[in-house]
């Protein structure tokens, strides 16, 4: 089994191959993001599609490189000539045992999962993950990459190289999740309507409204493990 991995948020477990956590987490029991760290890996701040394996990433200026990381590219993805992951089967099998079931976050748990706006009216959100998946990339391959790196990349992850900052994606946890916010009493449709927008922004681009009190997201990256280049 390769190296373990951790991710970002603060209460989850994950409905995944038919089985269920026979004692899921009360409220504010256990976050996502400390399951995640349980694996090894670095829980990520938003949860997107970004920053898979093979990427070249360092912090956001001010946010340093602990979890939840906040991320961005030094170069761009399309760029790289990044191979097709590899699926580890049975750290897979092991991450979708630890996030079977789902967790519920009050909201004081919600600013773990970087969403701040529109949830004075959400008393809880419950989260479900499932088709997780843990992919990785041979050493072979990073390598590869970084000896095919265009002129101006190499140059920039040199730079950040230097001064210690530079990292690329060795490991990654993938999951699909859904929210669903549990709403105060009297909460009106707007208010709602707010909370759902403010959940989706979570997912960035791949999140779609389920209904006017959940939200899911498709193959977002909660976990990475970086290599210090």
């Amino acid at each position: 089994m390769s190296k373990s991995y951790a991710i970002a948020l603060s209460a989850v477990v994950l409905s995944s191959c038919g089985t269920s956590n026979p004692n899921p987490p009360e409220l504010g029991y256990e976050s996502p993001k400390s399951a995640i760290e349980k694996l090894g890996y670095d829980a990520v701040s938003l949860p997107s599609t970004a920053y898979g394996p093979g990427s070249f990433v360092t912090s956001v200026k001010g946010f340093g490189m602990t979890s939840p990381l906040k991320l961005t590219y030094l170069c761009r993805p399309d760029f790289t000539n990044t191979p097709p992951p590899i699926i580890d089967a049975a750290a897979s099998a092991e991450a979708s045992r630890i996030f079977s079931g789902s967790f519920k976050l009050g909201v004081s748990a919600l600013a773990d999962l970087g969403i701040s706006a529109g949830i004075t009216d959400i008393e809880s959100v419950t989260i479900k993950f499932s088709s997780v998946k843990i992919e990785q990339l041979g050493f072979d391959d990073l390598q590869a990459i970084r000896s095919g790196l265009g002129p101006k990349c190499g140059e920039i992850v040199q730079k950040f190289s230097k001064n210690g900052i530079a990292y690329q994606t060795k490991q990654a946890i993938r999951a699909d999740v859904t929210y669903t916010a549990n709403f105060k009493r009297g909460a009106s449709a707007e208010a709602k309507n707010i909370a759902i927008q403010a959940l989706k922004a979570t997912f960035g681009g791949s999140a779609e409204s389920n209904s006017d009190s959940s939200a899911t997201g498709t193959g977002l990256y909660y976990g990475l493990l970086l290599s210090k280049l």
